[in-house]
C-alpha cells in the first residue's frame, strides 16, 4: 500500500511539474516591452527608461535634452520591473528618435541608457 501511494504521489508532482507554464516567457517580456514603448509613443509619453540605484540620478544637462528632445529619463530605481525588458523598450523609443531627430541626439543622451 505505502509503495503504491508513493508511486501516486511522484506521478502527481510529475503531472504538475510538466503543466506548469513561467508567468513571463522571455519572447513574452520582450513583446510586452515593445508593446509598452509604441504605446507610450502613441500617447506622446517619450521617455528613456534608466536603471538606477536606491536614490534617483540626475546627470548635469540632462533637463535641456528632455526639453529639446520631448523625452523624459524615467528611473526606476534599484529594482526593475519584471514585465518589461528596459533594453528592448529603450531600443523601439531609439528607433523613433533616430527617425524623427537623425542620430544626432545619441551624442547628446545619457550614457546609462541601455539599449540604444
Amino acid at each position: 500500500m505505502k509503495k503504491y501511494t508513493l508511486i501516486w504521489i511522484i506521478l502527481c508532482l510529475m503531472a504538475v511539474h510538466l503543466s506548469a507554464k513561467p508567468l513571463f516567457t522571455a519572447d513574452g517580456i520582450r513583446t510586452e516591452s515593445i508593446k509598452q514603448a509604441n504605446a507610450d509613443i502613441k500617447n506622446g509619453k517619450l521617455k528613456f527608461l534608466v536603471q538606477g540605484g536606491i536614490v534617483a540620478t540626475r546627470v548635469k544637462g540632462q533637463e535641456r535634452f528632455e526639453q529639446k528632445y520631448g523625452v523624459v529619463y524615467f528611473d526606476l530605481g534599484c529594482v526593475g520591473p519584471s514585465d518589461i525588458r528596459i533594453e528592448d523598450y529603450n531600443k523601439v523609443v531609439a528607433s523613433f528618435m533616430d527617425k524623427k531627430y537623425g542620430k544626432a541626439w545619441r551624442k547628446e543622451v545619457r550614457k546609462d541608457v541601455k539599449g540604444i
